[in-house]
């Protein structure tokens, strides 16, 4: 389960950034040959946005996501690493769960409230998506992390 979520995510992670490279690069013979391209910007944008998020689940699987050490390391010598682990876990699947009710809830209010994108005519409230499919795969990591502590050290790429 570990290598299929690893995989998964970093051939997405290479997609979005590809394809977000790929629009710039568009967008720069575009301006240099006064050609039009305005979907690029806005393509590499939503590319970037989801990017980030989809990055961001691909950190708490490796356990490489940002953590207060100094804390972290006095709280664990006073109440137990393990215990300071699985509240640390329990509260960051909280997170992710709520941010998954509150993404879904933004994309059902996009349905009835659209925000379209100018160019390319996108209600952009569907972004909401992608985020709910990185805290989808942020939870699942953090459920399966543990039990591959000794792969998620290892090569990243």
């Amino acid at each position: 389960m570990y290598n299929l979520l690893r995989k998964s995510q970093l051939a997405l992670c290479h997609l979005l950034l590809s394809g977000m490279v790929l629009a710039l690069l568009l967008q720069i013979f575009g301006r240099s040959f006064n050609a039009g391209l305005e979907w690029t910007e806005e393509l590499s944008r939503f590319a970037f946005i989801s990017f980030v998020f989809i990055s961001a689940s691909y950190s708490a699987l490796t356990r490489s996501d940002l953590r207060i050490g100094v804390f972290s390391d006095w709280l664990s010598r006073r109440l137990g690493r393990g215990l300071v682990e699985g509240i640390t876990t329990a509260l960051l699947l909280l997170f992710d769960v709520l941010m998954i009710v509150y993404c879904f809830r933004n994309v059902i209010d996009g349905i009835k409230y659209p925000s379209v994108s100018p160019v390319l005519g996108f209600n952009t409230n569907y972004l909401f998506v992608v985020l709910i499919l990185a805290f989808v795969l942020s939870a699942l990591s953090r459920l399966v992390g543990p039990n591959a502590r000794g792969e998620a050290g290892e090569g990243l790429a």
